[in-house]
């Protein structure tokens, strides 16, 4: 097959997620344990979200970012999540007064499905726990960004579900900013 018959690569579905050491994920800011990140971090952010031309969000997190992140500048993040297409999945009415934002009532799992056939850049996946798991076990994420804190936290949401199936990913970068790790693994194919 010549490269004009070449089959349609699929998008990426890329996880970023700030994590403690005993595995709970949570905002930037919101947790004493998210601390010493060092220098590094930003850039590390800047590279996970320059391939990504759509962002995946839960209503939660929908609903605890669209009052911040319009008028916010924290860069390089705001000027990303303000410009690029939000898809924000809630089964109930939502206000969507953030600029490039649109509602998804429809299950996730297909709806990303889909939208990783269709042409385009990286699929971003901040924050949003409950949709990140879900996505997670229905094998969908294919890679991991994960910026790990010197930190127990001790309560709060954790990333990984302790009833998933195995799945196999491999570490492509680490390097350290301050205290924190910076992890990129990939789905194993």
């Amino acid at each position: 097959m010549d490269a004009t018959q070449a089959e349609p690569t699929s998008r990426r579905v890329v996880l970023y997620e700030l994590m403690s050491l005993d595995g709970f994920a949570d905002d930037p800011g919101e947790g004493e344990w998210l601390a010493d990140t060092g220098s590094r971090l930003g850039d590390f952010l800047a590279d996970t979200i320059a391939t990504q031309d759509a962002v995946l969000l839960g209503r939660r997190t929908y609903e605890k970012w669209a009052p911040y992140w319009p008028s916010a500048d924290v860069q390089p993040f705001a000027d990303f999540i303000n410009a690029t297409p939000k898809y924000v999945f809630a089964s109930s009415p939502l206000q969507l007064g953030w600029a490039q934002s649109s509602q998804v009532t429809e299950q996730a799992v297909p709806f990303v499905a889909e939208l990783k056939r269709q042409p385009g850049g990286d699929i971003g996946v901040h924050g949003s726990l409950t949709l990140a798991r879900a996505l997670l076990a229905a094998h969908l994420v294919d890679e991991l960004r994960i910026v790990l804190a010197p930190s127990l936290a001790g309560r709060g949401k954790r990333l990984f579900a302790s009833d998933g199936d195995l799945q196999r990913f491999e570490l492509a970068d680490s390097e350290r900013s301050g205290g924190c790790l910076l992890l990129t693994y990939r789905r194993r194919q």
